[in-house]
């Protein structure tokens, strides 16, 4: 194996497409970081995910944090107000203004809708622009409303690299469960994972299956911050890659599956351990 770096961060999202909760250490199970997307909102119109990459229905849900404890999930509306999310269907379904439904377990073919990230950037995030639905978690058969797979790992650099070509850039844009701190790899290291295993702590193994697209979501308003509508678009220009299935994408990050559970922290190690093939061609 090789050794890449460390951990710097550890990140999970107990309510899709609601702001989550940075953390000390994480209990990383097959299923992914134990607390993480264990929740999501339901259109009871559609049926289909409450999720704020159709930024002109949903974009709201990113003023709201979610946390994970023992006494279960706790969301924090954008006033400061707290309230569980378990019964909290007829709340938010006032406050985003359509129906909703808190769910627990994943139903059978959820999907989610995807905006065009660079339309919404051109048209405005208001606007009901040309969007594709897509099977929500097609890489985690253990469920969790997961958008692909049950971890998203991004490394500093790559961060780094767009942040030096577009404003307001920050790690919590992308909504990374793992950075990793590499100073001596390239940005966009990630690209060029895909089958090898992330060895991260003394137990932990991630399989890497492909780059992370990037939707609208990372240009919309966080929290209290401000927007940058033109980011994914940016990305694009400077990292776009051919993701199986879904054509050449605006690309930062990627997505994995939990090959070995373990718990990890931050300053832990992080190794790379390339596809048997690639490694084969390399001997």
């Amino acid at each position: 194996m090789t050794i890449l770096g460390s951990v710097g961060e550890l990140h999970r999202y107990p309510v899709k497409s609601m702001l989550g909760e940075a953390l000390a250490s994480a209990e990383v199970a097959t299923r992914g970081i134990v607390g993480d997307r264990v929740h999501a909102l339901i259109d009871v119109a559609t049926g289909k995910v409450a999720s704020a990459k159709l930024p002109h229905r949903w974009r709201a849900l990113l003023g709201y944090a979610a946390s994970y404890g023992e006494g279960g999930v706790s969301i924090t509306a954008p006033d400061g107000d707290c309230f569980a999310a378990t019964g909290s269907d007829a709340r938010m379904s006032a406050a985003l203004g359509r129906a909703v439904t808190m769910a627990a377990a994943r139903p059978a073919d959820l999907a989610i809708d995807r905006a065009d990230p660079d339309a919404v950037a051109a048209a405005g995030v208001g606007a009901d622009v040309a969007h594709i639905v897509r099977p929500l978690g097609a890489a985690a058969p253990e469920g969790g409303f997961f958008d692909f797979a049950p971890i998203h790992v991004i490394t500093r650099g790559s961060v780094a690299a767009i942040a030096a070509v577009a404003d307001d850039v920050s790690v919590g844009r992308f909504r990374p469960n793992i950075v990793i701190d590499a100073p001596d790899l390239a940005a966009f290291a990630e690209n060029a994972w895909a089958g090898g295993i992330l060895a991260i702590g003394a137990t932990l193994r991630l399989e890497i299956l492909i780059p992370t697209p990037r939707c609208a979501v990372p240009t919309l308003t966080f929290g209290s911050g401000v927007a940058s509508p033109k980011l994914t678009t940016i990305i694009g220009q400077h990292n776009r890659v051919p993701v199986p299935g879904m054509g050449a994408l605006a690309c930062l990050g990627a997505y994995a599956r939990v090959a070995q559970a373990g718990v990890i922290a931050p300053g832990d190690a992080v190794s790379w351990q390339a596809p048997p093939i690639a490694a084969t061609a390399t001997q």
